[in-house]
């Protein structure tokens, strides 16, 4: 463009991308190609929340199993929910989210080569960088089949609870070693294991037999009485995930709004 513009001939370049709302990179240096670590930033961003997404999937996916059963889809008498067992009800979309994101994560190792160029003008990613365009479409259907799905999901909280019951037992050993090493009982650890050995042996429940332990007495007088209540009913062994989560929630309610806003406040065109 110096033949046009000999003072300055990038402002072309500036002045086109401006019309598509773009500026040049920081140093207004270019070569035959773009530089590639920005398209390779954005693709791991994405990559990376893919990630996420697919995580989520998979760990919805798994408590549909038979044994665990606390959550499932809500399907209408006409929707299929196995192609063999009219019975069953198949984690269709979460197993879809998570096979998406098998496909394009593996991805990054294409545009990673594709940061390498022969003295920065070569075109050997001129046929993989076509497919970039790819992931956003993929990614971007994913986080709607994840969240239709999760839309048209149901809690079983009574499954829940009767999970939960299977090991109230022994979730107590971590509060009750904890409890004994505050208060000075030497290798609480090991102890509670010998506890809990004696508790699968003899099938009675650990919440029975640390109140018929001798040696325990003198630690479980010193005790206040919500760490009584802890060791009674190991159900309330939650600690805070109760308020971390209600943070977690409103962090990200506030985030997303402020994206929202954000989005909204650009002028269009």
């Amino acid at each position: 463009m110096s033949l046009f513009y000999p003072n300055d001939p990038a402002i072309l370049e500036i002045e086109f991308l401006r019309e598509l709302g773009l500026q040049p990179t920081d140093s207004s240096v270019s070569t035959q190609i773009v530089e590639p670590e920005f398209l390779t930033d954005l693709v791991y961003a994405v990559i990376s929340c893919f990630s996420v997404v697919g995580n989520l999937a998979d760990d919805i996916r798994h408590l549909h199993r038979t044994e665990i059963a606390e959550v499932t889809e809500k399907y209408h008498v006409k929707d299929i929910g196995s192609s063999t067992m009219p019975h069953k009800v198949n984690p269709k979309n979460f197993e879809h989210v998570k096979s998406l994101w098998k496909t394009y994560m593996p991805r990054i190792i294409t545009v990673l080569m594709d940061q390498i160029s022969e003295h920065q003008r070569d075109l050997t990613n001129s046929a993989s960088g076509r497919f970039v365009a790819e992931l956003f479409t993929g990614f971007d259907y994913a986080i709607k089949r994840l969240g239709d799905a999760l839309r048209n999901i149901y809690v079983d909280k009574q499954r829940m609870r009767e999970n939960l019951a299977k090991s109230e037992g022994s979730i107590v050993a971590e509060p009750l070693y904890i409890l004994l090493a505050l208060n000075g009982f030497l290798d609480a650890y090991n102890y509670v294991r010998k506890l809990v050995a004696k508790s699968q042996k003899t099938g009675k429940q650990l919440t029975e037999l640390i109140w018929k332990d001798k040696k325990l007495q003198p630690i479980l007088k010193k005790l206040k009485p919500e760490q009584m209540k802890v060791l009674k009913n190991p159900i309330l062994y939650t600690g805070a995930a109760y308020q971390r989560t209600i943070a977690t929630c409103d962090n990200w309610e506030l985030s997303m709004a402020l994206l929202q806003k954000s989005i909204s406040a650009k002028p269009s065109g």
